[in-house]
């Protein structure tokens, strides 16, 4: 596969997981649809798959895991623990964490620009 092929792989995979996000914190907060975490699922297996690819051997299990360290995930985790769970087992203890560092300082809000 080419550099250029491989990059738009690699940015696909982004987007999906970008909309799976965006899905997921539209949810109400309460039962996590097993659809949704079933999608969450074949995401970290294909981008696992995309990794021992040999021809995307530039990109690291750290570009892979950036995708998923967002404020917006950090929600996610926090209202469907189901979500935190797949996580951790796919990938480790230390991206949960990392997603909640990330999180954390989006709930502080605007406190300081008050007086």
């Amino acid at each position: 596969m080419s550099d250029s092929r491989v990059d738009q792989r690699f940015d696909e995979l982004v987007s999906q997981v970008h909309d799976w996000v965006e899905s997921a914190v539209a949810l109400d907060e309460g039962h996590f649809p097993s659809e949704l975490l079933s999608d969450l699922r074949d995401l970290i297996e294909e981008l696992k798959a995309f990794l021992e690819d040999d021809d995307s051997a530039k990109y690291t299990r750290n570009d892979v895991l950036e995708i998923f360290i967002t404020p917006e995930m950090g929600e996610v985790m926090h209202r469907f623990p189901k979500v935190r769970r797949l996580l951790e087992s796919a990938w480790g203890s230390q991206l949960t964490e990392l997603i909640e560092e990330e999180s954390m300082g989006f709930d502080t809000g605007d406190d300081d620009d008050e007086d």
